[in-house]
């Protein structure tokens, strides 16, 4: 059984390094998280990869409404 789940993690691991995602560890505000899985739920209505698709979304906005800043 362990044999198992250790080859299905790895497989997994496998698989998720192969399709060019990253996972991230981020800390915000609790109330601000709350209001933004509340909100991406109810957009994505919980299918798969919701809260990360929801956090390419607003990190996409992110980008475009400061690409043309000078951050130095």
């Amino acid at each position: 059984m362990v044999k198992q789940i250790i080859k299905f993690l790895c497989c997994d691991y496998m698989v998720y390094k192969e399709s060019g995602e990253k996972r991230v560890t981020i800390v915000i505000d609790k109330s601000l998280d709350y209001k933004f899985r509340k909100m991406a739920s109810q957009k994505f209505k919980f299918e798969p990869k919701w809260y990360s698709k929801a956090m390419e979304e607003a990190v996409n906005l992110w980008i475009e409404e400061n690409i043309d800043e000078d951050f130095e």
